[in-house]
């Protein structure tokens, strides 16, 4: 059983990489595409783990909604956000009033917190199309998103061996019981070393300070955005958001960390002055 868990762990993971590092090389509307897809597929895994617990929060207006979400980040910059949160806000009270389900303050509040939740990952979007409000080549978005995806990636893994080799002081028990001290701080020196790394070889428009704090960002920020999403799937009594990914979960198992490293990214690159 294990080890055909890995094999099709090792399957997913030797075909689904490349993609994505590809797609988010490339840019424009396809890697669009794949935020959408990676939106919806998180967004929907989230809300039933919200039917799980009973409630009834409105699929179709979540996704709908995070898909506004990342097309005015890429077709307008953000620039319309405010005006769309508000009428994102009405649309989902209207199509409240008008279901014949219980709990509609908790469904109301549920689908209004899986749209802004789940939207955070749009925040890449903007990483990725950076070179409009900089003198970067257009390439060079693309080269730091996958330096971000990478970096947290080999955090989880240098927080996992960490974790397995010296781990013996509990993270966050309440929430995963096999996380612990030791591996949060593996994981993040790894990010910090990853993400310096990287930067040598395929980020150079980045400072070494600003690789530095991305890996920063991802060793501390992504451990914790995964921890929060372990909480939604324990208090939903699930280990995996779904079985989508053969060996590795849902969409949301895998995206966890990106949920706010993104926008954490993103703001760092603003106050710094990196983005314009």
């Amino acid at each position: 059983m294990y080890h055909s868990e890995l094999l099709k762990r090792t399957i997913v993971g030797a075909v689904g990489v490349p993609v994505i590092l590809g797609i988010t090389l490339f840019g424009k509307l396809p890697f669009l595409i794949m935020v959408d897809i990676i939106l919806v597929l998180a967004l929907w895994e989230l809300y039933t783990l919200a039917k799980k617990k009973g409630f009834s929060p409105s699929n179709f207006v979540g996704i709908l909604s995070v898909l506004a979400v990342s097309w005015d980040f890429y077709f307008f910059n953000g620039q319309c956000m405010g005006r769309l949160l508000l009428f994102i806000i009405f649309f989902v009270l209207i199509v409240e009033l008008f279901k014949s389900k219980n709990n509609a303050l908790a469904n109301s509040a549920i689908t209004l917190f899986g749209i802004f939740y789940i939207s955070l990952f749009s925040f890449f979007i903007l990483i990725r199309e950076l070179s409009f409000r900089s003198t970067l080549p257009y390439t060079s978005g693309g080269w730091i998103v996958i330096l971000i995806f990478v970096t947290i990636w080999l955090c989880d893994t240098g927080a996992y061996l960490f974790g397995s080799l010296f781990g013996t002081h509990p993270l966050f028990p309440r929430v995963s019981p096999k996380k612990t001290w030791e591996g949060a701080i593996g994981g993040l020196i790894i990010g910090i070393a990853s993400a310096i790394g990287l930067r040598y070889f395929i980020a150079v428009s980045l400072s070494l300070i600003d690789a530095v704090i991305i890996g920063a960002i991802v060793g501390i920020i992504g451990q914790l955005s995964d921890l929060i999403e372990s909480l939604y799937k324990r208090d939903a009594g699930v280990k995996d958001s779904s079985n989508i990914l053969p060996g590795h979960g849902g969409f949301l198992d895998r995206f966890d960390s990106p949920l706010l490293v993104g926008p954490t990214v993103y703001l760092f690159f603003v106050i710094s002055g990196f983005i314009k």
